[in-house]
């Protein structure tokens, strides 16, 4: 199910969302929604950007994640 949603952005920004759309043969609103999942799936895991920080130590990512959340 879809709900309406109104922004209000300068119309430069209008103009580049529209180009942007028709490069991608996508809608402004789909653009939007794929957006806003992104971002909501990066704010989700705040290790996801330090795969590659641990890869030649000897913890897992599971293993870090399990002593981060024993501190909290």
């Amino acid at each position: 199910m879809t709900t309406k949603l109104t922004l209000s952005v300068p119309l430069k920004f209008k103009r580049k969302a529209a180009m942007l759309s028709r490069r991608r043969k996508k809608s402004i609103s789909a653009l939007f929604v794929e957006f806003v999942e992104r971002e909501a799936k990066r704010e989700k895991d705040p290790f996801a950007g330090l795969d590659g920080v641990w890869e030649d130590r000897d913890i897992t990512l599971e293993q870090l994640r399990e002593k981060a959340w024993k501190r909290s």
